[in-house]
């Protein structure tokens, strides 16, 4: 009885070792060869290569996955050996022992390639490996196409089916247009002095506050006199205001805020006249795009020639100038 146990327990451990033979790795090859090599590199695995062989051709549904490395090293220039193709050219080789002398299908191989950084022997190989149930995958993958395929079919040789659409409209939205923006102006302005172009900029908010700074100079010139000599001269204005309009529809708005416009004439004299105060008045739009500006300016007025201002009471200002503004909305 003991006999008989030993043999059968023989057996299946002859059966498990075949079992776990499933994958045999060939390393050293040469540098830079792939297409053909010394077969005897192959005489000591032919065993295991066997057995993986056989088991293949006696499943359809077994594979031999066969893969081709190659490592990290770098050879030299103008050789036309490449990591990638000496990876794949190895795993062709082998590709060609399991078909011409162990007969294995070509469908049931499949070939993979690894490249490495490191540089060693170890790293130059080609491996053989047994999976016995990819097939059964693919097999099974067909079959799901094929009943995809069939349903497909079946689809498309129904009658047509009369579908009703309900048409919904898709509100659009509306666009929240930010409460701040930028308001530039160019225009003609009065002044104590005569009239000047000027340009202006102002922030605003929700149309209905503006912070705004006026510029203005003249390119011509004028003539004051100064202890008989004639002085070139050109006039310049600068100045800040506040803009209020109170009313939604109504396009009339309060003015504040302080100016001041010199006559500045030629060296040595850097000031001919001066006048600057307080600016109080209304601003109206008539049309789009264009502001009249009537403003009160009780300013203090200065020569070269008086040791200090003098208070006028009775100027009044006029700009009329074009605006175009960016964002803001009430």
């Amino acid at each position: 009885m003991t006999k008989y146990v030993v043999i059968l327990v023989g057996c299946f451990a002859l059966v498990a070792a075949a079992a776990t033979i499933q994958e045999v790795v060939i390393t050293d090859f040469p540098l830079g060869v792939a297409g053909s090599v010394d077969q005897k590199i192959f005489e000591p695995y032919l065993p295991q290569i066997k057995a993986i062989a056989d088991s293949v051709n006696n499943d359809p549904a077994a594979r031999a996955i066969i893969t081709g490395g190659a490592d990290g090293q770098r050879y030299r220039t103008s050789h036309d050996a490449k990591n990638p193709s000496l990876a794949l050219g190895r795993a062709h080789i082998l590709r060609s022992l399991l078909m011409e002398q162990f007969g294995v299908d070509s469908t049931q191989i499949l070939l993979r390639t690894e490249e490495v950084k490191e540089i060693g022997p170890q790293y130059r190989f080609v491996s053989l490996r047994l999976d016995p149930d990819l097939g059964k995958e693919e097999a099974n993958l067909d079959l799901r196409m094929n009943e995809l395929a069939t349903r497909m079919d079946s689809l498309e040789a129904r009658p047509p089916v009369e579908k009703h659409f309900t048409e919904v409209r898709e509100m659009p939205v509306e666009e929240k247009e930010s409460d701040l923006g930028i308001l530039f102006g160019a225009g003609l302005s009065s002044s104590p002095f005569g009239g000047m172009p000027v340009v202006t900029s102002a922030f605003t908010y929700k149309r209905i506050v503006y912070v705004e700074g006026i510029v203005g100079h003249t390119w011509w010139s004028n003539t004051f006199t100064f202890e008989g000599q004639d002085l070139d001269t050109r006039r310049r204005q600068i100045g800040g205001h506040a803009i209020i309009y109170p009313w939604e529809d109504l396009p009339l708005g309060f003015v504040g805020g302080w100016l001041r416009t010199e006559e500045v004439a030629q060296d040595p004299y850097e000031y001919a006249k001066l006048s600057e105060g307080l600016v109080l008045g209304l601003r109206g739009s008539p049309i789009k795009n264009l502001a009249v500006t009537v403003a009160y300016n009780p300013s203090k007025h200065r020569i070269v020639t008086e040791p200090s201002s003098t208070s006028e009471t009775d100027q009044f200002l006029i700009y009329l100038t074009a605006q175009v503004g960016i964002g803001g909305a009430r």
